[in-house]
């Protein structure tokens, strides 16, 4: 009789243990299984131009990477409510970012996002932040025990999405943060992500760029002079926001970091405008040839009368 129950205890424990291991992969199917709200949708149409630049197969899976990360991440309000728009802009700043990898990345070093109405006084103990005035956050990150818990403004958080050229967003900027501390280190050099031979090539860059910042005869934000890690958040701001600004600007850096998330945001968001798009392709393009707004259609099927339209007009 001890025997048995021995073994069923033993048991128990054993269904314990495979449960607990294999909840990740349950939730996870659980999540990707329910349709995306069509509500959502529309608030991801109307708020976050990056979905909107989207291909068609390219939303379905940012908006499976949207459901996954608010299925498995506590966004919680801090004397503000948290309704599904904050939710969708929550998890847009984290998707955005990562976008480009596959086979998936998760932020496995966020414990919880706590969302506060505003601004909030700058704690001694918060070295990562977004600073909008002295002595005051719009967003930081910081450490406890082996979690990490973000904190953001939500009118900082709606205003990044509402203007979406301005170069600042507070959402991307505090996830930068997490990806660079992915590798263990808050130094701006996202070692996960980065390629390990354009390593060097990024910190030489890095540090070229900060004086430049500081001498005052850069485009990119001031905040961005301040440290390492604070270049990388604001450069990551500028890539997503304003592409197009940064690749004339300062095309070494977009193009590293091109290659580093695998994405090509200048490109994507010429979709918006297909003559834009077209000056950045050759200017013979054959019939056949996939077309160069990345629709995944032949060039005739798609902007070839947008391409002949606009040389006729020259």
């Amino acid at each position: 009789m001890e025997y048995l129950i021995g073994l069923a205890v033993l048991a128990g424990i054993f269904f314990l243990i495979y449960r607990y291991v294999t909840g990740g992969t349950r939730e996870r199917a659980v999540a990707l299984s329910k349709p995306f709200p069509e509500a959502w949708r529309v608030i991801l149409t109307d708020r976050v131009a990056f979905y909107s630049a989207l291909t068609d197969t390219e939303k379905l899976r940012f908006e499976k990477q949207v459901q996954l990360f608010i299925a498995r991440t506590r966004i919680t309000g801090i004397k503000t409510s948290i309704d599904d728009t904050t939710r969708l802009l929550v998890a847009c700043s984290a998707v955005i970012p990562i976008f480009g990898f596959r086979g998936g990345w998760e932020y496995d070093n966020l414990g919880e996002v706590l969302v506060f109405p505003d601004a909030w006084k700058l704690d001694r103990d918060e070295d990562r932040e977004v600073k909008p005035l002295e002595g005051t956050l719009l967003g930081s990150v910081q450490n406890f025990q082996t979690d990490h818990y973000m904190r953001l403004s939500k009118a900082a958080l709606e205003q990044g999405f509402r203007d979406a050229k301005d170069k600042q967003n507070v959402g991307i900027h505090e996830f930068a943060h997490l990806l660079d501390q992915a590798d263990g280190e808050i130094d701006g050099v996202p070692l996960l992500m980065l390629p390990r031979e354009l390593v060097p090539q990024w910190k030489q860059l890095m540090h070229d760029e900060i004086e430049q910042i500081r001498a005052g005869k850069s485009s990119i934000g001031d905040y961005g002079g301040t440290s390492a890690a604070e270049f990388f958040a604001v450069v990551l701001e500028y890539f997503f926001e304003k592409p197009e600004q940064l690749e004339t600007k300062h095309p070494e850096l977009y193009q590293l970091l091109t290659r580093t998330f695998r994405q090509d945001p200048g490109m994507r968001f010429a979709r918006f405008d297909p003559r834009t798009l077209l000056k950045k392709a050759p200017r013979r393009l054959g019939r056949n040839d996939p077309c160069p707004c990345g629709s995944g259609e032949k060039f005739k099927n798609c902007c070839q009368l947008t391409q002949e339209a606009t040389e006729t007009a020259a």
